[in-house]
């Protein structure tokens, strides 16, 4: 008695330690994490230079924004682009705003001077070099016309035209308007005008809602004005998924726990029943303690889980409680002490499995390993020593009339053993099932993207040409100059390929070939210019400056980059790395057929493509957390053949298996792909399914009492897991779906197998 008090008091003590800590956390702040990010798998096959370079890229495109705003009149596009940039500016949430390259004409022309023959096109020193006579041709029919393709230097400062092209290498396909500085074009009618943003670096919460709110106030207020307003952002992706989530973890958090109450006040009929929700409660706060202590901090997505963990830790109690609807003389303490075995047997072999997926390379299954075991001690220690005093003068009722029938039609069907042809049908089922199931996994399940935000994703890609696919080659090497130099070697044999591509290189000339291309031009010949005199342009000067391109200064990637000119190419570009290299992207636009891994050589040049790369660390997760529980299966018959002899050991884990087959065999049937939540919701199936086992072999109480009791815990259960079926995150949805399935053919099998 004196023990049972003392462990008692240490429960009691237990709780309100965990209740404690959480309001500590929850006061100290920054204890939920909600960058999607965090979830994926820890790298294994990536060069730490692949890793770092993907990082950094991966920063950077985070932090920025592109909108489009489009018009049928150029004014109004300009003046509503305008009109959006200031309510940016004034909101705080932009650290940048590229709304327009500011017109200072004599600094934009400085940029010119110097870019205009390090940025030629490969086309036009080619023209040059073999058919110079065309280009003056066409130089000098230019200045005779001068509103096409007008060249922001004077003639006096560009005597060869060079300087028409600066423009022509642009990195997006955008026209610069000279009277706002401006970036747009024009499509069907419709005046385009880029907007180009890069966010304030902060870790509130309430900035990324403001966002969102930003967005639609922009969308409004172009939509008044009958314009149409286009933006994208990894940003906004991550905030929408941060918004749905914690919506719905709100949601189904309150709608579990209503649905799960209604349902015992109808089978208990008393408002006692709230106490059963106390394991919950602490449960619940003891793995969310047991998470932030473990990472520091604990996912949204660990919590729209762990929500789900409502039907399973109620299973403790009801187990207990159950034995009540049909008992006359029920005594708390005593159905407890009969229950202590079975709830060991369980915790045990669940443990286990939980244990074992914490050694996966998957962030957010080792937190919900966390969260899960934790959350099931303080569940049970709650239910074994706190429940039995708060149900000391439980005063049992007659069970309703519904139950009695209820558990009538489970004696008569689940009493008569399997027909031959029965099982001859479900063998079938499961093996033609299993064998049309796809074993995939993709990045795009872990969140909804929302169709709005794709489609303007992908005609902003389409009106400014910027590639915004994950796909490209990773070029690496000691200095800028041998970047370029290994960016041209790269390029020249994408372009035997055909296949097209945006790279550094493919804008600036290194230094070497400035050089080279310099001592080529200045050997032009009188007679290769001869037109311009034709137009009264001195001879003389152009001859001066082709023989100018000897001695003229090259100039670097660096100082180029830091023009306004050379701000759109800046993405190209990722700086310094590890063992002070330097790093640049070569985007590459595959076509059906085309490939761009052959390129890559694993020492200084990497294809990097992070769906596919991830997709490809989902399944290497996915098998080792298969084989884990394989292992925590062969742990738990060694933990049941101690406590319980090979037979009996083995009838336990059987159904759990065999649910997990005809769970498979459903979803082959289905068409649905098992991924790593999938597989992961067929893990949790084991647990609970040799929690029903457990509960069936070693409780003392009569079959049909028994049957009633993992009915109604089955029942909590699929209350949780299906409206985790529901949703809106293909991951979650898959779990909760996958869960569901495995409960009902677990408990069908269990009835059947123990009759």
């Amino acid at each position: 008695m004196k023990k049972s008090t003392a462990l008692s008091v240490f429960s009691t003590f237990f709780l309100l330690a965990v209740c404690g800590l959480f309001a500590f956390f929850v006061r100290q702040g920054n204890w939920l994490q909600t960058d999607l990010r965090t979830l994926l798998p820890e790298e294994q096959s990536w060069q730490p230079i692949q890793v770092q370079a993907d990082q950094k890229q991966e920063t950077r495109f985070n932090q920025q924004l592109i909108a489009m705003v489009g018009h049928q009149e150029a004014e109004q596009a300009f003046q509503l682009a305008t009109d959006i940039a200031r309510q940016w500016q004034a909101s705080d949430l932009f650290s940048q705003i590229n709304d327009k390259i500011q017109v200072d004409l004599p600094a934009l022309q400085k940029e010119f001077s110097l870019l205009k023959f390090a940025t030629l096109p490969a086309s036009v020193r080619k023209q040059l070099f073999e058919q110079p006579e065309t280009y003056f041709q066409h130089y000098a029919e230019q200045i005779l016309t001068p509103f096409e393709k007008a060249n922001l230097l004077p003639l006096e400062q560009d005597w060869l035209g060079f300087g028409r092209f600066v423009f022509n290498s642009s990195a997006i396909a955008m026209q610069w308007n000279m009277n706002n500085g401006m970036l747009y074009t024009e499509q069907d009618g419709i005046t385009w005008v880029l907007l180009r943003s890069e966010l304030a670096q902060t870790d509130t919460v309430k900035p990324v809602r403001s966002l969102l709110d930003m967005m639609d106030e922009n969308r409004i207020l172009a939509e008044a004005k009958q314009a149409t307003f286009l933006v994208t952002g990894a940003a906004l992706f991550a905030a929408d998924a941060k918004q749905k989530a914690e919506t719905e973890s709100s949601v189904m958090s309150v709608l579990g726990i209503s649905l799960t109450l209604m349902l015992l006040l109808f089978v208990f009929r008393t408002w006692r029943i709230v106490w059963l929700f106390l394991p919950i409660l602490v449960g619940m706060l003891s793995g969310l303690c047991g998470v932030i202590l473990g990472f520091g901090q604990v996912h949204i997505l660990t919590i729209v889980i762990g929500t789900s963990l409502v039907g399973v830790l109620i299973d403790f109690p009801l187990h207990w409680l159950a034995s009540s609807l049909f008992a006359s003389n029920w005594n708390a303490k005593q159905a407890m002490k009969s229950l202590r075995f079975t709830f060991l047997i369980s915790l045990l072999i669940t443990f286990v499995g939980y244990a074992l997926l914490g050694f996966t390379h998957l962030p957010i299954l080792k937190q919900t390993a966390l969260f899960s075991m934790v959350a099931l001690v303080g569940a049970i220690l709650t239910t074994m020593f706190i429940l039995p005093n708060l149900f000391r003068h439980w005063n049992v009722t007659l069970p309703s009339v519904f139950l009695l029938k209820v558990r009538s039609i489970l004696d008569r069907f689940f009493n008569r053993p399997f027909h031959k042809i029965t099982l001859l049908i479900l063998a079938l089922f499961s093996a033609a099932g299993i064998y049309q199931t796809r074993w995939q996994d993709d990045i795009r399940q872990w969140v909804a993207l929302p169709d709005k935000m794709l489609k303007d994703t992908q005609q902003i890609a389409r009106l400014t040409g910027v590639n915004l696919s994950s796909q490209y080659l990773l070029v690496i090497a000691p200095d800028d100059e041998k970047l370029l130099q290994k960016e041209n070697e790269l390029t020249e044999q994408l372009l035997r390929k055909g296949i097209t591509f945006q790279a550094l290189s493919q804008w600036l000339m290194p230094k070497a070939q400035q050089q080279v291309w310099a001592e080529r031009l200045s050997q032009l010949s009188s007679e290769s210019y001869a037109v311009m005199e034709q137009i009264g342009v001195s001879v003389g000067e152009i001859r001066q400056a082709v023989q100018h391109l000897k001695t003229a200064k090259t100039v670097s990637l660096n100082d180029a980059l830091q023009t306004q000119i050379g701000q759109g190419w800046q993405e190209f570009y990722l700086g310094k790395l590890e063992d002070n290299q330097v790093a640049s992207l070569v985007r590459v636009n595959l076509q059906a057929g085309q490939s761009a891994e052959q390129f890559a050589n694993g020492k200084d040049i990497f294809w990097q493509d992070k769906r596919a790369h991830l997709n490809e660390s989902f399944e290497h997760t996915r098998n080792q957390a298969a084989w884990l529980k394989l292992l925590s299966f062969v742990l738990a018959g060694i933990l049941l053949w101690r406590f319980l002899g090979v037979k009996r050991g083995v009838r336990m884990l059987l159904p759990a298996l065999l649910a997990i087959v005809m769970t498979i065999a459903v979803f082959g049937w289905f068409g649905l792909p098992i991924g790593l939540f999938s597989l992961f919701g067929l893990l949790l199936v084991s647990a609970i399914g040799v929690d029903y086992t457990a509960y069936m072999q070693t409780a003392q109480e009569p079959l049909s009492n028994k049957r009633i009791a993992i009915l109604l815990t089955a029942l909590t259960t699929l209350i949780s897991f299906m409206l985790l079926g529901i949703s809106s995150t293909p991951a979650v949805a898959m779990f909760g779906l996958s869960v569901s399935i495995g409960v009902l053919c677990s408990v069908a099998i269990t009835f059947k197998l123990f009759r």
